[in-house]
């Protein structure tokens, strides 16, 4: 049996990698009920190859909102900088919710698994004369016995602190590092061109905003994101008043924004400890300026599957780690450096802007295509 730990996309899509292979699964939900998910994530190709090879391209792709383009504009001026073309392109828009239910009802409809609700608290990994087994005890007092462990619970959770020792519990402070303003509004309470199929990427001085559309342009997806010192009042009409478009959105009755703190993370190469190994933001806790966060918890579960094909459980485990880790670290580095590109403020600004604009849509597909590729 193969214990797979998180409640999450990344969790969920790992457990269904495991029982595709006719193994058990004992899901350790945690021993919190389970919130809703709410916003939307992009799935580019290399996410849309790993939903096929999970079996689940077809049932995405019927709740998916295609994208035609990715338009990048100035806050200040509302002028197009760049605009790239998705037409040749598989790249769509999925609310977390919809993506999380498409998981979870491939999961029930498989054989296999037994759900615990509970948090692993401690794990001891026994030697190769005592089977090489991991037990592990979980905070409603029990002890089990498994095969392996993917630890997909999150950056701070049990796993990730395991595996490496560091970034469990972590906290920032309220007015330290950056920020998201997040909120999902219905389209028909927008000007028309939010529900269009068309990623918005609006640069500013010191921030940036990202909309698109789901369920078909009934939803809108937003995303604002910004220094935390200056998400107090007046944010608003100081970012997204700048021009006529965004300032439509300004102190809207029907738009309820909820912050939430972006704290930096390292990311680390090891991503294995005997027979635990890590998936999901336990593994890759990437900056949210690539559009990669599920998409790479997808990849990485299409990895298991191929992985865990093989007879061999500790040739598999450290196969899958050694094919991620490596993949993933040109995404976190590259969406490392776009996170300082898109939080320059002052003439650093100005300077990006101009360069994107002279750059165009050639300069977006250079930089995104190593990323799209990567599986």
């Amino acid at each position: 049996m193969i214990a797979v730990s998180g409640s999450g996309i990344a969790g969920l899509a790992a457990a269904l990698a495991i029982l595709r292979n006719q193994k058990p699964v004992l899901f350790v939900a945690g021993s919190m009920p389970a919130t809703t998910l709410h916003g939307g994530v992009q799935i580019a190709p290399n996410g849309w190859a790993a939903l096929d090879q999970l079996g689940l391209g077809e049932a995405a792709r019927a709740r998916a909102t295609n994208l035609q383009a990715i338009t990048v504009r100035d806050m200040r001026s509302a002028a197009t900088l760049a605009n790239l073309d998705l037409s040749s392109s598989p790249y769509a828009s999925l609310s977390r919710a919809d993506l999380a239910s498409i998981l979870q009802a491939e999961i029930s409809a498989s054989n296999g698994i037994t759900h615990i609700a509970a948090n692993i608290t401690h794990v001891v990994q026994r030697g190769p004369d005592q089977g090489k087994a991991v037990h592990m005890l979980t905070d409603d007092g029990s002890r089990h016995i498994v095969d392996a462990l993917i630890a997909a619970d999150g950056v701070s959770g049990f796993g990730r602190h395991y595996v490496n020792g560091t970034d469990s519990g972590t906290t920032t402070t309220p007015n330290h590092g950056r920020v998201a303003m997040r909120a999902v509004a219905k389209s028909a309470d927008l000007p028309r061109m939010f529900s269009q199929p068309f990623c918005n990427l609006w640069l500013g001085k010191g921030a940036h905003f990202v909309h698109y559309p789901l369920h078909g342009g009934k939803d809108v997806n937003m995303v604002l994101t910004l220094d935390a010192a200056k998400a107090g009042d007046g944010w608003q009409q100081r970012y997204l008043g700048r021009n006529d478009i965004l300032g439509q959105l300004c102190d809207h009755a029907n738009i309820k924004w909820v912050k939430t703190a972006l704290p930096a993370h390292p990311y680390h190469d090891c991503w294995r400890r005997g027979r635990t190994v890590l998936a999901g933001d336990a593994a890759h806790p990437i900056p949210p300026n690539l559009a990669q966060g599920a998409g790479q918890s997808l990849v990485d579960a299409a990895s298991l599957l191929r992985w865990m094909a093989h007879e061999n459980l500790d040739s598999a485990l450290s196969g899958y780690a050694r094919e991620r880790s490596k993949a993933v670290g040109m995404i976190f580095k590259k969406a490392a450096v776009s996170s300082k590109i898109m939080a320059l403020d002052g003439t650093g600004a100005t300077a990006r802007s101009t360069i994107i604009s002279l750059g165009g849509a050639p300069m977006l597909n250079a930089w995104l295509a190593e990323v799209w590729a990567a599986a």
